[in-house]
């Protein structure tokens, strides 16, 4: 009697033992599966991305490209005056860069770029609109609290037309912030400006309106700090 207690008793060990095995194996398996699929749809994600590279925004009225920032908050520059700013803007990412521990690379010029969100034109001019001034007139309080700060602005449009008047469009608009920018206080011997027409392209596609309006930005770049 005991031994078919212990022998009835071994088997149902051997069993449960090779029932876990095989729900190892299998969440295993599934794991592993589960782990391949991610990778997939990371990798098709990633592709998608640099397909299209539209950032995150919205088309206006005017057909402007409207980049998502985040909400509101006030900044303390060294002087004490207050800005009210949104968070990732323009002017928050360039009081994060003076005021932090960023390296300007003098290498690679392409890199440390920031849109101006804020800035736009009248259609077909070097006109800023007027809501426009705003932020400049923000980026021009943050620059004159770190003097050794010196930048270049860059101007860009999309690649429809003719290329040598994007250059130049793309010129005219660049300059008009920085004459802007030295108008507020900031020393011209700081701001540089230069258009690159349809160059350097955040949206290489180019071939829908709303990929096209994201590639017509200005922005600026520190080359000093």
């Amino acid at each position: 009697m005991i031994k078919q207690v212990l022998k009835i008793s071994f088997v149902a060990v051997l069993t449960l033992a090779m029932t876990s095995c095989k729900c190892d194996k299998n969440a295993e398996n599934s794991s592993a599966v589960g782990d391949a699929a991610a990778g997939v749809a990371a990798a098709g994600a990633g592709a998608a991305a640099a397909v299209g590279a539209v950032a995150e925004g919205t088309l206006d009225a005017a057909g402007n490209f409207v980049r998502k920032v985040g909400d509101l908050f006030d900044i303390t520059l060294p002087s004490g005056l207050k800005l009210n700013i949104a968070k990732d803007s323009a002017e928050d990412q360039l009081y994060t860069q003076l005021s932090g521990d960023f390296t300007v690379n003098t290498e690679d010029k392409t890199q440390g770029w920031l849109n101006l969100n804020g800035v736009f034109f009248n259609s077909g001019s070097a006109e800023l609109t007027a809501e426009s001034s705003k932020q400049v007139k923000n980026i021009a309080a943050i620059l004159k609290e770190y003097p050794a700060a010196n930048i270049k602005v860059g101007g860009y449009t999309d690649n429809t037309g003719d290329a040598a008047g994007n250059k130049t469009l793309s010129a005219q608009r660049a300059e008009a912030v920085a004459k802007l920018l030295v108008a507020e206080g900031v020393p011209a011997a700081s701001v540089a400006s230069e258009g690159y027409g349809s160059e350097h392209p955040e949206c290489p596609a180019n071939d829908t309106d709303i990929c096209k309006a994201q590639n017509r930005r200005v922005a600026l770049r520190l080359t000093a700090k």
